[in-house]
């Protein structure tokens, strides 16, 4: 599918609006992880700091799905945010680079096993070690996150540049 120049300033936007949405949602998460480096032991306080890492992982999830639709379209039904994570691994030759590198996709990586973890658990308890372990990498993700969507909008306003205009 041929896109055009709005379609192309559209996903720019939609890119930038996630990446605006990692300030918030960062700082939600380090209002939490705080809390616990106050003192804060309540099963509570570590299930606040596990759903901000849900949340974290939300936002690159749709920016991730937004790339996707935008070049390659559907995703599997079975095992489609694995997939989706893989693909932005992949640079294809005459459509797309990569969004991430190899360090940025095992880290987030990490961060969708836990959303999938974090999402299903109902009744087990939440396992703390882990998330203390996962959120001790959770500047490195968002930075790295963000320096992706960064350098990916550069891609898009140099493919812009070679659509031809509609007549």
């Amino acid at each position: 599918m041929k896109r055009n120049k709005t379609d192309i300033d559209r996903l720019i936007a939609e890119l930038e609006l996630d990446r605006a949405q990692l300030i918030p949602v960062a700082d939600s998460n380090r209002r939490a992880a705080q809390r616990l480096e106050n003192g804060a032991t309540e099963d509570l306080d570590y299930a606040a700091l596990g759903y901000t890492l849900h949340n974290l992982y939300g936002v690159m999830e749709n920016a991730c799905c937004r790339i996707a639709k935008f070049f390659e379209n559907g995703l599997s039904s079975s095992n489609w945010h694995r997939e989706l994570l893989d693909r932005m691994l992949l640079s294809i030759p005459g459509l797309r680079p990569a969004l991430l590198t190899k360090d940025q996709y095992d880290l987030i990586d990490e961060l969708r096993a836990f959303r999938h973890v974090f999402r299903n658990m109902y009744s087990r308890p939440l396992d703390t070690e882990r998330l203390l372990l996962l959120q001790g990498k959770v500047p490195k993700i968002v930075q790295g996150f963000s320096e992706a969507l960064s350098r990916y909008q550069e891609f898009l306003v140099s493919l812009r540049a070679s659509v031809e205009e509609e007549g």
